[in-house]
């Protein structure tokens, strides 16, 4: 009986220990989780801002030409294009309540 109780004693210290590093690590892992999600926030207001100073500053396509100019600029307005998408897309954010913060 003795065994018993030392056995399960050393069990329920073990299983204690293993929960307590298991808990310290999804803290760990919320914060991370939490500054990542304040990084994809602030990129998708930099990358929006971005892609309304693209069309402001293109909207009469002269930088469309065929030149270097024309193509590092067909080059940057599908790239910032393309992150606009993926961060609307998975980030799960409202275009709209975006154009509501900025005024």
């Amino acid at each position: 009986m003795i065994i018993l109780v030392i056995i399960l004693t050393v069990a329920v210290g073990i299983l204690g220990y293993l929960t307590y590093i298991n808990f310290r690590k999804a803290e760990q892992l919320e914060q991370y989780c939490e500054a990542y999600v304040r990084f994809v926030s602030a990129l998708y207001f930099r990358v929006s801002d971005t892609r309304d100073k693209l069309k402001e500053v293109d909207r009469l396509g002269a930088f469309r030409a065929d030149d270097e100019v024309g193509f590092t600029f067909k080059e940057m307005d599908a790239l910032v294009d393309d992150l606009y998408t993926f961060i609307t897309k998975y980030v799960n954010t409202d275009p709209d309540k975006d154009q509501e913060t900025k005024q």
